[in-house]
C-alpha cells in the first residue's frame, strides 16, 4: 500500500505468510480461543505483506487472509454440512479482499497514507457487510473486547465498529513503524489519537439506572430436535411453568423465556396464557413462540395473563428459517416494570436494531435464541459476545435467555453480572438496573458509521476517475455492458415483482444484447464442455446438500414446477440461464477485466447478480452471492461463460422452489 521498498522486495511466499499469519491471529481472538488481546497486532503481518501492492494484488492477498480468518471463525456452521461452512466462508472472504484493495486504492502508494486508510477502509467495509438484506456482522473486530473492562466503555460513544476502528488504527501505526523503522511524526500523532479515545473511554462515568428491578432468565435445555415434538409438548411446557415459578420465587419481576420455548402458537391459546400468569405470579413474561404464519415472535403477557404486545422476528436466518415470515417493524413494549425492547436470536449481532429499541424508549433489551443446534462449538460463545456489546452501546440491562445456553445477566457497562453454563437447566435472577439516560452512542455515536462509508467514497472517487479517465475507452464499454441488459433485467423484475427466471422475451433480449456487448468475449470453445460439467457437478452438490438439510429440518421439499409444466418451465430457466452468465461472467466479466483486472470482474459479475434480484427472498439473494463467487472461478480457469447457463438455470430454479417454502 506504499512505494516500492522495505518489504516490497520480499519474496512472494512471505506475503502469503503473513496473510495467512493475520487470518490465523484473527480466529484465536475471537471467542472460542478468545485472546482477544491478539487483535492489537493481529492485521500487522497483512499490512506487512501488502507494502507496495496494487489494489488487485493486494485483493488477492486479501481474500487469502480472510479465507484463513472467516474458515476458523465460522466452523460451528460445519454442523450444517461443508458446503455451507465453504460457501459462507469463501463469501466473507470477498469483504477481507475489499478491504485490502480498497485501502491500497487510497493509500495510492503513499505509506503515510496507511495511517488513515486503512482505519476508514477497515471500518467501511465492516458497515457495509453487516447491512442491507445480506448483511452478516459476525467477526466484528470490537466484538473480541467484550471482555475488556478498558476498551469495553468505549462502546457507549463510538459502539462496536468504532472500537473496531480503534483496533485497526493501533495495528497500522505499528506496520508503518515496522515498514518505515521509525517512528514518524504522523505515526506519533496516530498513536496519540488511539491512546487519548481508549483512556477517554477507560475513565468514562458508568451508565446511570432510572430504576432497579429482579429480572429472571430462563434455560430449559432442550434439545431442538424435541422441540417440535408433540408427544413431548406437555412435558416441555410444565417445565417452563416450573421454572416460571422458580424464577417468581426468587422474586423476578421480569421472566424471558428463550426463543420458541412454548411449543404453540401462545397467541391463540387462551388457557396457556393464564396458566403462565398463573406460575408467574405477578410478573411479566417475556415469551418466545411460533405464531400462526408461521412467525418467530416473542408474546410480553402481563401479570394477568393478557397480552401487552408482540414482537416478530425481523432478521430472518437465510436459509435456516424457510418457512418463516419476516415481522415488520415494532417498537419496544411498555409494560408494569418497565419498557422492554426485544431482539430474537441471530438479531442481537445486529448493532442497530437494539440502538433503535432504545432510542425508541425501551429501558431493558431481552434477548431471546436457542443456539443448541451448535453444540458445544464457538458458535454459542461467539453469538453471547453480541450481547455484551449491545448492553454496552446501550447502557441497558440486557436479559440473555438462551435454550441450552449460554443464558446471561448483562449489566449496561457490558459487565457479565451472572451466567448459566451450555447444556444446563436453569433460572438466572438478579436485581437489574433499569432505564436512565440514553448513551452517546445512542444519540449520535452511530453516525461513525455511515461517515466512514461517506469519507471512503469520497476519497476513493477522486482516484477511481483518475483511473477510468486513463482507460476512458474501455471503461465506457463496461458502463453500457452493465446498464444495456441490466436495465431490461430491472424492468422485468418491476414488471413481475418476486418471479423466478424473467419472461422468455426479456432473457433472448439480455441474452442478444450480452452477446453483441460481450465482443466475441463470452464463448470459449476449448472450455465450455468443462465449464458445463463442472458448473453442473458444483450446482448440484449444493443442491443435493442443501435438500438435505431441509429435509432434516423436517419440510417436504418438492423441486419441480408447482403446475408441473415441466416444458415451459425448464425452457424458461435454461435461457435465462444462459442469458444472465452470457451477461454477467460474459460480457461484463471481461470488459471489467479490462478496467481492474479479475478481482474487479469477479466482484461486480457476483454484485450485479445480487442486484438485479432485489426484492426476493434473502436465500435467492444468498444464492446469487455464493454461485457468483464460484461462477467466477470456473470464468477465469475456462474463459467460457455460455457453458455456465445450465448450472445457472438448474440452480435458479431449485432454490426458487426452496425460497417459496417461505
Amino acid at each position: 500500500m506504499s512505494r516500492p521498498g522495505g518489504l516490497t522486495a520480499k519474496a512472494g511466499h512471505l506475503r502469503l505468510f503473513g496473510a495467512l499469519a493475520s487470518g490465523l491471529l484473527l480466529v484465536l481472538a475471537f471467542p472460542g480461543p478468545d485472546l482477544g488481546w491478539l487483535v492489537w497486532i493481529a492485521l500487522v503481518p497483512l499490512l506487512l505483506a501488502l507494502d507496495g501492492l496494487n489494489p488487485g494484488q493486494a485483493f488477492r492477498l486479501g481474500y487469502v487472509s480472510g479465507l484463513v480468518a472467516y474458515g476458523g471463525l465460522l466452523t460451528w456452521i460445519t454442523l450444517f454440512g461443508l458446503p455451507a461452512w465453504f460457501l459462507l466462508t469463501a463469501g466473507m472472504a470477498i469483504y477481507f479482499g475489499a478491504f485490502a484493495a480498497g485501502a491500497a486504492l487510497v493509500a495510492g502508494g503513499r505509506r503515510r497514507a496507511v495511517l488513515w486508510a486503512v482505519p476508514l477502509t477497515w471500518v467501511a467495509v465492516e458497515v457495509v457487510r453487516s447491512g442491507g438484506p445480506l448483511g452478516f456482522p459476525w467477526g466484528l473486530l470490537g466484538l473480541t473486547q467484550y471482555r475488556n473492562p478498558i476498551i469495553l466503555p468505549l462502546a457507549s460513544v463510538i459502539g462496536a465498529f468504532g472500537i473496531g476502528a480503534v483496533i485497526i488504527l493501533v495495528n497500522a501505526v505499528v506496520a508503518h513503524v515496522i515498514t518505515a523503522r521509525r517512528v514518524s511524526l504522523p505515526a506519533a500523532v496516530a498513536a496519540l489519537i488511539a491512546a487519548a479515545v481508549i483512556l477517554a473511554g477507560a475513565t468514562r462515568p458508568g451508565p446511570i439506572a432510572s430504576s432497579q428491578r429482579i429480572v429472571a432468565a430462563i434455560q430449559p435445555n432442550v434439545p431442538p430436535q424435541l422441540k417440535g415434538d408433540a408427544l413431548g409438548a406437555s412435558q416441555l411446557i410444565s417445565g417452563l411453568l416450573e421454572q416460571t415459578a422458580q424464577a417468581r420465587r426468587d422474586g423476578a419481576e421480569i421472566i424471558v423465556y428463550p426463543e420458541t420455548a412454548v411449543p404453540a402458537d401462545l397467541g391463540a391459546a387462551s388457557d396457556l396464557r393464564s396458566a403462565i400468569a398463573r406460575s408467574a405470579d405477578g410478573a411479566v413474561v417475556v415469551a418466545g413462540a411460533f405464531l400462526s404464519g408461521p412467525r418467530n415472535a416473542a408474546i410480553i403477557l402481563g401479570p394477568d395473563g393478557s397480552v401487552l404486545g408482540r414482537y416478530v422476528k425481523r432478521r430472518l436466518v437465510p436459509f435456516g428459517e424457510a418457512g418463516v415470515q419476516r415481522g415488520s417493524d415494532a417498537g419496544p413494549v411498555a409494560t408494569p416494570d418497565g419498557v422492554v425492547g426485544v431482539a430474537i436470536c441471530y438479531e442481537s449481532a445486529f448493532p442497530d436494531l437494539i440502538r433503535a429499541a432504545v432510542a425508541e424508549g425501551a429501558g431493558i433489551i431481552a434477548i431471546l435464541t436457542n443456539d443448541g443446534w451448535f453444540g458445544t462449538s464457538a458458535g454459542p460463545a461467539q453469538h453471547a459476545a453480541h450481547a455484551v456489546l449491545r448492553a454496552a452501546e446501550t447502557g441497558r440491562s440486557v436479559i440473555r435467555a438462551a435454550n441450552t445456553g449460554t443464558s446471561m445477566l448483562i449489566a449496561p457497562d457490558g459487565a457479565v453480572v451472572g451466567q448459566v453454563p451450555l447444556g444446563t437447566a436453569n433460572v438466572l435472577a438478579a436485581l437489574m438496573p433499569v432505564g436512565g439516560p440514553l448513551t452517546s452512542y445512542v444519540r449520535w455515536g452511530w453516525l461513525l458509521a455511515p461517515l466512514a462509508v461517506a469519507g471512503w467514497i469520497a476519497t476513493v472517487v477522486p482516484a477511481g476517475f483518475t483511473h477510468l479517465r486513463r482507460q476512458s475507452i474501455a471503461a465506457a464499454w463496461l458502463a453500457a455492458t452493465v446498464l444495456i441488459p441490466g436495465v431490461l433485467l430491472l424492468i422485468a423484475r418491476v414488471t413481475n415483482p418476486g418471479g423466478g427466471a424473467t419472461s422468455l422475451l426479456t432473457s433472448l433480449l439480455v441474452l442478444a444484447a450480452s452477446v453483441w456487448l460481450g465482443r466475441g468475449r463470452v464463448l470459449n470453445r476449448k472450455g465450455i464442455v468443462r465449464s458445463a460439467v463442472v458448473s453442473l457437478a458444483a450446482t448440484g452438490l449444493l443442491l443435493i446438500a442443501m435438500r438435505a438439510a431441509y429435509v432434516q429440518y423436517g419440510f417436504q421439499v418438492d423441486m419441480g414446477p408447482p403446475d408441473g409444466h415441466w416444458w415451459q418451465w425448464a425452457t424458461g430457466y435454461l435461457v435465462y440461464g444462459i442469458a444472465i452468465e452470457v451477461w454477467l461472467r460474459g460480457a461484463v466479466f471481461a470488459r471489467a477485466e479490462q478496467v481492474g483486472g479479475w478481482p474487479l470482474a469477479a466482484v461486480l459479475s457476483t454484485a450485479l447478480g445480487v442486484v438485479v434480484h432485489l426484492g426476493q427472498p434473502q436465500e435467492v439473494l444468498f444464492w446469487n452471492l455464493l454461485t457468483g463467487i464460484i461462477f467466477s472461478a470456473i470464468r477465469l480457469w475456462t474463459r467460457d461463460a455460455v457453458g455456465l447457463g445450465a448450472a445457472r438455470g438448474l440452480g435458479d430454479a431449485a432454490i426458487a422452489a426452496l425460497a417459496n417454502l417461505r
